[in-house]
């Protein structure tokens, strides 16, 4: 009985072949396969249809696809399916379908295959335009995004009007001359910082406000803060002294972070393709859930705890001295 053969797609038996083709698909005895129209060559008890000749051709780029218009080249594509076929065969012959090598590549293939298959036919894994603008609404925290700054100041407390605002405005003064005159201004600030500052909160760390978006600072400090933060445009720049309600400030640009305005358009693929990939996750997490549920899964702890992950030697690579299909 003439059997039909499998494309065959492991990458060991692939190796060398200089078209990188399969063989074609084989029907296992009682399980014949359906036409696949003419016949284009016999391999011994296999057979390369026409259809499977169009289809591994197609696989090939155009260009590739161009060299064989002739039948002189038809006939060349051809011998590369036959010479691939004979040596499955030969291995199949000698058992090497039953390798364990081979077996466990074969086990990935089918595993690859089942996953996606399931996740590509899971109900509701096409996610609609309403689900992806539902996502980027309940989300836009993500795509829109104020600019921030991260400034650290120098407080020195002296509530508008007192006896002590215009000593606090002549002490700022002098330091932030003190502080630019060294070497490395934001060590010498640092310094100032640790040891006049009136800001019990942020001292510690050097007066660190973290990043804050304008209207954060402006309900920290008021609008004339937030203005002088965001004016500083070099990191390690120094501000003038500046006059809220609290006291006299010195800041220091620390940092800068540039605002994002991403609109639902510009971001809708990324959200269906992030949607996507999820429902696929989740679709697959419940199938091995399922399996579990209806399967006995037994840990063995002791013999788990004696392995080493450090003394397990690696597969040996393939030796230069292997020959290649030609």
């Amino acid at each position: 009985m003439v059997r039909q053969l499998r494309w065959v797609g492991t990458a060991s038996l692939a190796v060398g072949l200089t078209l990188g083709m399969g063989g074609c698909d084989r029907a296992e005895p009682g399980n014949p396969q359906k036409d696949e129209g003419p016949v284009v060559a016999l391999v011994g008890e296999g057979r390369i249809t026409r259809q499977q000749f169009e289809a591994k051709l197609a696989e090939q780029p155009s260009f590739v696809r161009a060299r064989y218009s002739t039948p002189e080249k038809k006939k060349e594509f051809l011998d590369n399916l036959v010479r691939f076929e004979l040596l499955v065969q030969e291995a199949k012959r000698q058992g090497l379908d039953s390798d364990p090598e081979v077996r466990a590549m074969l086990e990935k293939v089918m595993v690859q295959r089942l996953v996606k298959a399931h996740t590509e036919s899971a109900a509701g894994a096409t996610v609609s335009e309403d689900e992806a603008r539902a996502y980027y609404d309940a989300n836009v925290s993500e795509f829109v995004k104020p600019p921030r700054v991260r400034v650290s100041q120098l407080l020195l407390k002296a509530a508008r009007g007192s006896p002590e605002r215009a000593k606090a405005l002549t002490q700022a003064v002098r330091l932030s001359t003190e502080i630019q005159r060294g070497e490395s201004v934001p060590r010498a600030f640092d310094t100032a910082v640790r040891t006049h500052s009136q800001d019990t909160a942020t001292q510690p760390q050097g007066g660190d406000l973290g990043f804050r978006t304008r209207e954060e600072l402006i309900a920290a400090g008021g609008e004339a803060l937030a203005d002088s933060a965001f004016a500083l445009k070099a990191i390690g720049q120094l501000s003038a002294p500046i006059e809220t309600e609290t006291g006299i400030h010195l800041l220091m640009l620390q940092g800068r972070q540039v605002g994002l305005d991403q609109r639902f358009d510009q971001v809708k693929a990324r959200i269906l393709q992030r949607m996507e990939s999820e429902r696929r996750a989740k679709a697959l997490d419940s199938l091995v859930q399922s399996l579990r549920d209806k399967t006995q899964v037994e840990v063995k702890d002791d013999v788990l705890a004696q392995i080493n992950p450090e003394t397990v030697a690696a597969p040996p690579s393939p030796t230069a001295a292997e020959p290649l299909i030609p």
